[in-house]
């Protein structure tokens, strides 16, 4: 994959970009009545892009849809769906969500304590906490989309329909796939958020039951599913930062696998996201490639309507001349609760966090690729 150089202009456009974007929310903010507006998440945003600055909901009892407490403690870390499905092997304990948490996106330690999160579309929070093994699960009921599409692998399947005048005949709203929702991961102050909406039910209709696991494991191409404040590397030097040995390393476990190299788009689950124009689909790297310094190219298209994409790396996110000023650091922190998200993808530190420390000096000594 060919690799750009950085040069300051790259920088600076990326800082302008981030720039506009932050004007244009607090001019809809404003125009909408001020910061302190409610914004109503209802069935007509339960997609990738209605839902992305949404903040994790409050309110709720904790736990409070926890599945029954007895055993739960085998097979962290594999995909629960198998056995807790209709007719599987545990079919008397059918779960609707179920998986397991770690401390970090590699799975070195289970995460005892943290909260699952889970919005449908009638706006119904469901609570469940991990065990001792990492584990959750729930039998809480899901509701049901009525616009679902079921995608997977360039596989396109309408869930609904529509007549010649558009009438809706909606989705089976016993199917699994339809059972949509948003989910948050939540440990202390540290959130990650799950930027796709995500269905109970596998795209081909052979998987009633998918755990979150089957796609989010130690070993899966897109980690384990982590939310912690913990910081990448057991120490870090006080000057002298090095990109590939400490910088680097965080951004494979904290900002990985959403801003990779390639097109990441979130999946197809409802008929807006189908549209030619303003799909509800969302680019999960946001145009970054944080896997390099530098950034890289993608292709998009094939024959004569392909062309190059280009995505900014480390260095386009941040700003030497004002370190406290980069996007690198400020996107991902942890904000108050109730805020506008500014990273869909979550908070995971605060200015005296190890890792924020020293990316922050790594760029005052001018964001080297050493």
């Amino acid at each position: 994959m060919p690799i750009t150089e950085p040069n300051r202009t790259a920088a600076t456009d990326a800082r302008s970009h981030r720039a506009v974007k932050l004007v244009e929310l607090c001019v809809i903010l404003t125009v909408l009545g001020g910061a302190s507006i409610a914004v109503a998440w209802d069935m007509m945003t339960l997609t990738a892009a209605g839902r992305a600055e949404q903040p994790v909901p409050t309110g709720h009892q904790v736990g409070k849809d926890n599945g029954p407490p007895e055993g739960g403690l085998h097979y962290a870390g594999e995909d629960c769906g198998i056995c807790h499905t209709p007719g599987g092997k545990a079919g008397k304990h059918v779960f609707t969500a179920s998986g397991t948490l770690y401390q970090d996106r590699f799975g070195s330690i289970p995460l005892v304590g943290a909260e699952v999160i889970l919005q449908d579309i009638r706006n119904k929070t469901l609570s469940m906490t991990t065990n001792k093994a990492g584990n959750f699960w729930t039998t809480a009921q899901i509701g049901s989309n009525p616009t679902s599409v079921a995608s997977h692998s360039g596989m396109t399947h309408l869930l609904y329909s529509r007549d010649a005048d558009g009438k809706l005949t909606p989705a089976d709203p016993t199917d699994s796939r339809t059972w949509q929702y948003k989910a948050w991961l939540k440990n202390g102050d540290a959130i990650s958020s799950m930027i796709t909406i995500a269905p109970v039910g596998g795209a081909t209709g052979t998987t009633p039951r998918m755990s979150c696991n089957m796609h989010h494991s130690p070993l899966g191409s897109t980690g384990a599913a982590w939310a912690s404040q913990a910081h990448a590397l057991s120490a870090y030097p006080k000057d002298n930062v090095s990109f590939e040995r400490h910088v680097q390393p965080i951004m494979q476990a904290k900002c990985a696998p959403c801003h990779v190299p390639g097109s990441r788009m979130t999946r197809l689950v409802n008929e807006t996201d189908l549209r030619d124009q303003d799909p509800t689909t969302l680019d999960y790297s946001d145009g970054n490639d944080f896997t390099t310094y530098a950034g890289s190219t993608y292709t998009i298209g094939s024959g004569a309507g392909a062309h190059e994409e280009q995505k900014g790396g480390v260095f386009d996110a941040t700003d030497p001349t004002a370190p406290d000023e980069s996007a690198l650091l400020l996107t991902p922190k942890i904000r108050a609760p109730g805020s506008t998200v500014e990273h869909p993808g979550g908070g995971f530190w605060t200015k005296d966090d190890a890792d924020y420390k020293v990316i922050r000096q790594w760029i005052v000594e001018g964001a080297k690729n050493n």
